[in-house]
C-alpha cells in the first residue's frame, strides 16, 4: 500500500466567509453617528451638542467622533463636508445629508462623495 499525502481537494467550503465578530459594535457606531447626523439638522440645543460632537478633537473616548470614525474606517473629514461642518474644494457634495447617511450605512455600495475633476 502506498503512503503518502491525500491529494483530494476539498472545495466545499470555497464561498465560506469568517464572520465578523465586531459587527454588534459597528453596528452601535454606526447608530451613534446616523442620530448624530440627524440631530444636525434639528432645532435648539439637538443641533448645538451634534456639531460640538462632529467638532470635538478628542480621540480618546471610545464613542468620540473621531474614535468612531476610526474604528469603522470612516473619514472624519468626509462626514464633516457631508454634514455641512467643513467645506471641501476637493469635492462636489450632493444632498449632504442623505451621502452621510450613505457613507455611514454599511449596505452603501460606493464612498458618498465625488470627486469634483470626474
Amino acid at each position: 500500500m502506498r503512503e503518502g499525502k491525500n491529494t483530494a481537494i476539498y472545495i466545499g467550503f470555497d464561498d465560506y466567509e469568517q464572520a465578523e465578530l465586531a459587527t454588534p459594535e459597528k453596528n452601535l457606531l454606526r447608530a451613534i453617528l446616523l442620530n448624530a447626523i440627524a440631530d444636525v439638522n434639528r432645532p435648539g440645543e439637538f443641533s448645538r451638542r451634534a456639531k460640538d460632537y462632529f467638532l470635538s478633537k478628542e480621540d480618546d473616548y471610545i464613542f468620540s467622533f473621531q474614535s468612531v470614525c476610526s474604528f469603522l474606517n470612516i473619514n472624519p473629514h468626509h462626514i464633516l463636508v457631508l454634514v455641512g461642518l467643513e467645506q471641501s474644494d476637493r469635492y462636489v457634495v450632493r444632498r449632504p445629508l442623505r451621502q452621510a447617511v450613505e457613507a455611514v450605512d454599511p449596505d452603501a455600495s460606493d464612498p458618498s462623495m465625488t470627486e469634483s475633476g470626474s
